[in-house]
C-alpha cells in the first residue's frame, strides 16, 4: 500500500491553485470540470509521489476548512533548499509561524497555508 492522494478543503478553488503554486511552488496537475458541480483539481511536490485534492468542503463541512489537523501540523514537505521556499514564502506574505529553526533532523520552518492549516517545510541534513 502507499498514499497517492490527500484532500485539502479550500473555500475557493481559483484562490487555493495561485496560493499552492505561488507561495508553496506546488504544481498544479490537473484541473478538469467534470460536471457542472463538480470539479477535480490536483496539485503535488515535484517527485508527483503524493498529490493533494483541493476540494470545496461539502454542506456542514464549512467550519472544516483550515482545521483538518486542529492545532497540529497537517503536512510536511520535504525540501532542498529552504532559503529559496523562505524568499518564496516573503514573496507571497505566507504567515511564518514558527522558524526557520536547526532540528537534529535537519532546518525547518512552520507556515500556515491560504486557510489556516499548519505546513511544516523541512531541508533535511
Amino acid at each position: 500500500m502507499r498514499t497517492n492522494r490527500i484532500t485539502l478543503l479550500v473555500d475557493d478553488l481559483d484562490s487555493a491553485i495561485r496560493f499552492y503554486t505561488n507561495a508553496f511552488g506546488l504544481t498544479l496537475i490537473e484541473d478538469s470540470q467534470i460536471s457542472e458541480s463538480k470539479r477535480i483539481v490536483r496539485i503535488a511536490t515535484s517527485d508527483q509521489e503524493v498529490t493533494f485534492n483541493l476540494a470545496t468542503p461539502k454542506k456542514g463541512d464549512e467550519d472544516l476548512v483550515g482545521r483538518q489537523a486542529g492545532q497540529r501540523v497537517l503536512v510536511f514537505i520535504d525540501t532542498d533548499n529552504l532559503e529559496t521556499d523562505l524568499v518564496r514564502f516573503a514573496d507571497n506574505h505566507v504567515d511564518i509561524i514558527d522558524g526557520p529553526r536547526t532540528e537534529s533532523f535537519g532546518r525547518c520552518v512552520l507556515v500556515k497555508d491560504l486557510v489556516g492549516n499548519t505546513w511544516e517545510f523541512v531541508e533535511r541534513v
